[in-house]
């Protein structure tokens, strides 16, 4: 009997005495196959919420555009949905979830996630959207009501065909990354950054200035038609450019990480690695400002004399701001013009920023702007529309038309003082305590002896205004998640004349418009969608839609809308 066990057992070494135990092979094998499970990628379970919807939006754009294009002859009616039926989400799901190709992330080879494809277009953020089909097979494919897998390729153009590697299936897509071009888009430039390509940092300097800003444009018109298809009729203006494509940032945030166990001395300091949770070690960024890009040096210097120190790594925090030449001057007595620039590294410090001859100084660690060099024509473009509905409104026999000015979200009183002048009042309202103690501060510095800031509840942020809302423009500059249903439904309530809205998040401002839509508070081309509840007592118009580049190189883009009041 023994010898018959023998025969199918292992003997290894016990630890305890040094003698030898039989272990079975099934035993061994079991061990074996736990070993290669904690080896092999856990596979993630695909969910919508999860992917980036500025890709599956550009993959649905680039398809019903597919479909137009092949179906000029015919007219047939375009499917609602491309792949499976519409509201079929048993078959959406099968679909997405189901990647037809290998990705290096799930387990596969390098050299079999590796495939050649063709870009139709760019996403909202800059990434290229790309099928392994070409135009004739896409087109094929799509009149057929059928639906091809997508990549996201980030640093491609649109035309282009390239070679890429499969990294991560997302729902409907997969992430890659770009291993090199095969065919260029003609719009393509050698980028002058050595970091581009792998920095997160910016996602357009591959393509020129001027076809950056035009993408720009298509960005926000693209926001409002997908927003509401009555807002596909509103005519954007050209985005206004930045006076300075490169030099322009007055902020940067550099961050580095201490991994565990890893040694301290060569830590990488900079921004993130683009599809990676790694950092990108970054010695100089062509978008600050010389003021900020002396003080990213400084930043890392001193950052990697006390690396020991850190435990979980940091955010550094690199700004400019000015200062008297003098250093006895007192900043108040001193003319913007006068000023010189340096750097702060502190949090805690402090920052003057200067816009036109204006001057404005809040905490280094509070939100500006953060691209001086537009500021006075994008602080400008809004004093500019405000006069000019005022002489408009004058001329039609309603004298003093606009008399009162009130900042929303006013923060450190930029807008508010910036567009002060023709105003009887001004109020900014904010609900931070520190924001309006240097709204005050600013205000006074400027003579601006028009200008109250005033402490607001975010529940009732009118409540403190006594101005007739018939005489009354408000800006608002809400953060880049855009505003509520709660304030906006204060803002129609108090309906005044003329409404500027400024947004950093062009689909969040479309969205905000989209609900004033909803309730009957906008109108385009004298529609305007019923409100279930009551009429509103204010009804506006799209006067303009003016895009600004405050941020060049990368995707962002800030947009101006002018609404006014026509009953």
């Amino acid at each position: 009997m023994s010898e018959n066990i023998a025969d199918h057992c292992t003997l290894q070494p016990t630890p305890e005495a040094g003698a030898k135990r039989m272990v079975s092979p099934e035993i061994q094998a079991n061990k074996r196959a736990k070993i290669q499970r904690k080896q092999k990628p856990k596979q993630r379970r695909l969910k919508k919420a999860d992917a980036d919807e500025t890709v599956l939006n550009t993959i649905d754009m680039i398809l019903r555009d597919t479909w137009n294009r092949g179906n000029l002859v015919s007219q047939q009616e375009m499917p609602t949905a491309f792949g499976w039926s519409a509201g079929d989400e048993e078959s959406e799901a099968a679909f997405c979830r189901n990647p037809p190709i290998p990705a290096k992330l799930a387990g596969a080879e390098a050299s079999e996630c590796e495939f050649e494809v063709y870009v139709y277009g760019l996403s909202e953020r800059g990434i290229g959207i790309a099928m392994q089909e070409s135009p004739e097979q896409l087109s094929e494919l799509v009149m057929q009501g059928g639906r091809p897998w997508a990549f996201a390729v980030p640093f491609t153009l649109q035309g282009e065909r390239a070679k890429i590697l499969a990294v991560r299936h997302e729902w409907g897509y997969t992430q890659a990354d770009l291993l090199h071009i095969l065919e260029k888009s003609p719009l393509r430039i050698d980028p002058p950054c050595t970091y581009f390509g792998k920095c997160s940092g910016c996602q357009l300097q591959h393509m020129g200035y001027t076809h950056q800003v035009e993408f720009k444009r298509q960005i926000v018109e693209r926001a409002f038609s997908q927003a509401n298809s009555s807002f596909s009729k509103l005519p954007v203006n050209p985005v206004s450019q930045s006076p300075v494509p490169y030099g322009y940032r007055t902020k940067l945030t550099p961050h580095f990480d201490i991994r565990k166990n890893a040694p301290t001395t060569s830590v990488p300091i900079g921004f993130g690695i683009v599809g990676q949770r790694r950092v990108l070690d970054i010695e100089d960024c062509m978008i600050g400002t010389d003021a900020v890009r002396r003080g990213f040096i400084q930043a890392r210097t001193d950052a990697q004399a006390k690396m020991p120190a850190y435990k979980r790594g940091a955010t550094l925090l690199v700004r400019e701001t000015n200062v008297p030449k003098d250093e006895s001057a007192d900043l108040s007595d001193t003319p913007a013009t006068e000023l010189t620039k340096s750097y702060t590294l502190d949090p805690k410090g402090w920052v003057v920023d200067v816009v036109g001859d204006l001057k404005f100084r809040y905490p280094a660690s509070s939100f500006f702007q953060n691209n001086a060099s537009i500021l006075p024509a994008f602080t400008g473009y809004v004093r500019e529309e405000l006069l000019k509905w005022s002489h408009q409104l004058d001329a039609k026999g309603e004298t003093g038309a606009l008399r009162t000015l009130i900042d929303a979200y006013c923060g450190s009183g930029l807008f508010g003082i910036a567009c002060h002048q023709g105003f009887e009042k001004v109020i900014g309202i904010e609900i931070s305590k520190e924001s309006i103690s240097c709204a005050d501060d600013n205000a006074k510095m400027n003579g601006a002896d028009n200008v109250e800031f005033i402490l607001g509840d975010a529940t009732c942020i009118f409540g403190k205004v006594d101005s007739d809302p018939a005489s009354t423009a408000v800006i608002i500059d809400p953060p880049r998640k855009g505003s509520n249903p709660e304030f906006l439904d204060q803002l129609i309530a108090y309906g005044p004349r003329v409404i500027i809205y400024i947004a950093c998040g062009v689909p969040a401002q479309a969205r905000d418009l989209n609900y004033m839509y909803s309730q009957g508070a906008i109108s385009v081309d004298g529609e305007s969608a019923t409100n279930p509840n009551s009429k509103p007592l204010a009804v506006y118009r799209v006067s303009a839609i003016q895009p600004f580049d405050l941020f060049p190189q990368t995707y962002h883009v800030e947009n101006i809308v002018t609404l006014v009041r026509d009953n």
